[in-house]
This record gives C-alpha cells, structure tokens and sequence, in this order.
C-alpha cells in the first residue's frame, strides 16, 4: 500500500459528477437507517473495500471513493485515525495475492474522504475466504480463478497495446493532439507525459519515457501505419442489399481514415454521419425526420470496434459497411470469453478487455460508455427509435455490430398512420394501433406501452368502449382485440383512393368533381361526399365555388417516397 497525494481536489471533485461504473465505485460510510445516523458498521466497510478493491484489480483496474454517496455526493465519515488505517490495511491483509493500492485520504467540501486507487492485478486476486469478484460495469460479479488467470495470462503474452516501442520517442507522439485529447480526463490540469504515465501509456525509462503500442496508437505522428500496418478505419457503401462482384459490382469505398486513434474516432463519426441518411421514424407516436440509426447506437459500434479490436492482427482494418436497409461495424478479431454473442444479445452484464489501457482512455475523456453500459443502451436506443434490436456475428476472424434501418412500423400505410393519429386515443393506445393493426394481445400492449398487465387491460377496455376495437372473442393468456369494421373500412377506402389521387394530381394538378367521378365510377352525390372526406382529412384542398370549385393535392397526400 502506498499512501501519497495521487489525487489533486479538483480531480476528486471531477470524478464525484461522474457516474459509478467500470472504473468508479462511491460508498457512503453512514448508517442512515435510523435517525440520527452513525457510522457505519467497521466490519461491512472492511468487507466491502476488500471486494470492491480485488474486483477492480482483477479486471482493468478503479477508483473507490469511500465517504461519497451514490450520487457523488461527499458525507464523510465519522472514524477515528486507527480505524481508518485499518481500513487502509485490508488490501494487504484481506487479499491474496494483496493489491497494493494508492490510498489517500483528502477532504472535500468539508467531509474527509478515503480514495482508493486500484492497479490491474497480473494474477487473479482472492478475497480471504471469499472467493475471486470480478467488476463489469457498476457491478460486482464472481468468476472462477482459472478463468481470470487465463485471461491476464494471455494479454501478459499478445497484448499488443502494452507492448513498449524501444525506437519510439516523445517525437513520434503529437503532443498537441495529446494534449487536446486527455484534456477531457480528470487530469487535464497536469502536464501531459504524466498524464500519458498516469495512464500506463508511457513508463518512465532513463530520464525519458518509453512509450507502449497504445500511446503511438493513440496520439503517433502519422504516417500512423509505422506503428501499425492496418490500425485505420475503411468505410464503404455498397449499393442495394448485397455486396456484387465482377461486372455487377456494386461498392464504392467512401473513405479510408488513417490517423492516430484520438482524432480517427471522430473523423469516422464525421463521415459516417454524412452517410447516414434522414427518415421518418415514429418518435412519441408523430413521424418526424430523423436519422436512419440512433446517433448513439452507431457512434458506440464504431468506437468499440476500436477499442476492442485486436490489434495483433495486422492484416485489415476495422470496415463501417452501409447498405440500404442497413450500416455494419467489422471488427478484426474474435469475442474474448467470457463474453459470448449469447451474453450480449440478453443483455447481461460480462466484462472483458483485450485493450484495458486504450478502454479506461476512451472511457474517461467520454467517447465510450464504460464497460457493461454501451450494449445494452445501444438496445435501449434502437428500442426506443422503433427499429429492430441490433445484431451482431461472429467467426473465426471478425465481430459484426449489425444495425437495421427499417421501422417495426415499416409495414403500416401512411395513411393507416393518419387515421391512428386522428383517433382520440392515448399515445400507448396509437402505438399499438400502428404496430399491430391487424390485432394485437395484452402482452403485446404490455410490451409497446411499457405498463403491467393490469393497466394493458384497462386502457384496452377503453379502445373497446369508444368502439376502436372489438370485445376479444376469447379470454385469457393470447386473447386477441381486433380493429372496429368501421376502421377497417377508412383504411380499406384511403387505400383505394389514394395511390391514383397521387398520380393525378402529380406536378401540381387539379381535379374537379366530373374528374373524381370518371377516375372512380361514382355518381356526382357520391363523389361530392368523398372529395368533402378527403378535403377535412388533408389530403386535398378546395378552391373556388360552386361549378368553379377544384381540388388540388393537400398537405396529407404524400408520396410513398416521401415517406
């Protein structure tokens, strides 16, 4: 154990607005069970510093901060000096092999805090009589020692990024790129080869410093390809839905973007995005214009294919493919158990790093969501724009992030959308009216409307009430609610009208009754009775009176294009 100030107060206090995660636990040492609060019990904080400390070392390292509540929030303690140095001792005394940490007591605020800073382990580290914890995320998990020996023992042997470079100097790092880069960490008020020591990035060597894989990966002068014959990114748009070769060859590569890791990130985002085209995406039930992919789903699939990529393999690039119906992220190198597609695609919490040191980096100045938080909020962003949940592949070569542009909703007609949005329903109740429109169950409402099972029902009786949908003609688990005919019968009439109204009135046409009539075999009356239906619905509009009247197209009356 070393005790120093490792931590100036305003890194402290950078790191308390920050929320806990892969590399940050806060734990509040008061009791606030009972009124007044006291300290809490020694024996549970001994506990609980042994298993948070050997969780972090035998993943990628953290930072406790005992004294600050969840939120970051400091409160303190209410210890007197030996029971803090106990306190202290447990990583020695608790932990085999011991960790040896930097600890730090400071005050912030006016409440003293005891600062943990947890190194990664070369080998798994046991809790006395406890067993091997393991950080993924925010959360503590336990993993068998084998399975984190052969971990540690393998990025000990073909970890390419901890790798130092003995003819690299600080001349091949761009310093101002560097610098601009960590700026965003905690520790930006320092000079930035201490902040790159700070990291791991650089180890001092002689009066100098020797600088790792990932440093020159980070932030080299380029030509970066002197460092690493394949660390760039290549991205490319492929025509249609499938790749085509020889004479139907239908892919163009967009870009190639071969620059230090640090401004690569962005300029891959910059021209992603400029290929990302706009459509309508039902957003709180009105379709509006928005990107074809969640911003934050795409920018996560990119920056993890950096920072997981292996970097061992030399021979090809991380490749961004956009085809119509969807983007695809290609990262050189196979999952490192115990992560599985299986795990990733339920969304549990797994953690493993074949790059801990470019990771933390990305993490803290904010590009990439800490470990065990990325995946699953990319799920939640493609959940919530509509689309499909994302998908990923692997072999023996590369891992896949698969992100799909069609809308669950694709299926339903914008003038299905039109009538749906007219109805004087609920938003849940709309949602799904689009999504089901050919009927739907009370798990289905459950799950669009994100309510229990007891709610689904009774806003489901309001539909039938208002007459919307029909009574279920059974009862129980799997009953299904179907559409009012009188719905059935809108839907059926807008359908018939206007694909051929499009067409007429294209280039800013206009018809008159007698044109109507003709077009749809109708009599005047019922002609006169559909155009009036039409025209308070939007899709037309009215000029002139009586046997001058005609009608142009209306702001309803899209194109499919359009949509």
């Amino acid at each position: 154990m070393k005790s120093d100030a490792h931590f100036l107060e305003a890194e402290i206090e950078t790191l308390l607005a920050r929320d806990e995660g892969q590399f940050l636990e806060f734990k509040s040492l008061l009791d606030r069970t009972d009124a007044p609060w006291k300290a809490l019990d020694r024996r549970k904080v001994r506990d609980f510093i042994a298993e948070c400390v050997a969780a972090f070392a035998n993943a990628d390292g953290g930072t406790l901060i005992l004294g600050a509540d969840d939120d970051g929030t400091p409160s303190g303690h209410a210890y007197p000096d030996e029971v803090l140095e106990d306190f202290i001792a447990v990583a020695e005394r608790r932990l085999r092999p011991s960790v040896a940490c930097r600890v730090q007591r400071i005050t912030i605020a006016g409440h003293e805090l005891l600062v943990f800073d947890v190194p990664i382990s070369v080998e798994a580290v046991m809790v006395d009589g406890n067993g091997f914890p393991y950080r993924a995320g925010d959360r503590v998990l336990r993993e068998p020692q084998e399975v984190i020996n052969a971990r540690k023992t393998a990025y000990r042997r073909v970890g390419f990024e901890q790798r130092i470079q003995p003819q690299a100097t600080l001349q091949d790092i761009d310093l101002a790129l560097a610098s601009r880069f960590l700026s965003a960490t905690p520790f930006r008020e320092r000079p930035v080869e201490e902040i790159l020591q700070r990291y791991g990035l650089a180890l001092p060597k002689a009066g100098s410093l020797a600088l790792t894989n990932a440093c020159l990966l980070l932030f080299g002068t380029t030509p970066i390809s002197r460092w690493h014959a394949r660390a760039g990114i290549r991205l490319f748009k492929a025509d249609g839905t499938d790749r085509q070769h020889g004479a139907r060859r239908n892919v163009t590569q967009i870009a190639r973007v071969d620059l230090p890791l640090a401004a690569a990130i962005p300029e891959a985002h910059r021209i992603a995005r400029e290929h990302i085209r706009r459509s309508e995406k039902l957003h709180d039930l009105f379709f509006r214009e928005m990107p074809e992919y969640p911003t934050f789903a795409w920018q996560e699939a990119i920056v993890n294919a950096v920072a997981h990529r292996d970097y061992e393999d030399q021979s090809r690039e991380i490749e961004i493919w956009f085809y119509d119906d969807r983007m695809e992220v290609k990262s050189p190198g196979e999952l490192i158990p115990p992560v599985t597609l299986e795990a990733i695609r339920a969304r549990r919490p797994v953690h493993a790093s074949r790059n801990p040191l470019l990771v933390r980096v990305l993490a803290d100045v904010g590009i990439m969501r800490e470990e065990g938080e990325g995946i699953p909020r990319m799920f939640d962003e493609m959940e919530s724009s509509y689309l499909a949940l994302p998908d990923f592949e692997m072999d023996a070569r590369e891992f896949t992030v698969i992100l799909r542009n069609e809308p669950i909703f694709s299926g339903t007609s914008h003038e299905w959308r039109d009538v749906v949005r007219a109805l004087p329903l609920s938003l849940s109740q709309r949602r799904v009216l689009l999504a089901h429109p050919e009927g739907f169950t009370n798990a289905d409402y459950q799950g669009l409307g994100g309510v229990d099972r007891d709610q689904a029902y009774r806003e489901i009786q309001e539909m039938v009430t208002q007459g919307v949908i029909l009574p279920a003609e059974s009862h129980g688990r799997g009953a299904m609610y179907r559409l009012a005919p009188h719905l059935h019968e809108t839907q059926a009439f807008l359908r018939a009208r206007l694909p051929q109204l499009r067409e007429l009135l294209s280039a800013g046409r206009s018809l008159q009754n007698a044109d109507y009539r003709v077009s749809f075999g109708l009599t005047r009356v019922a002609a006169l009775r559909e155009l009036t239906a039409l025209t308070e619905r939007g899709y037309l509009k009215r000029e002139g009176e009586r046997r001058g009247v005609k009608y142009m197209a209306g702001p309803a009356l899209r194109s499919e294009d359009e949509e």
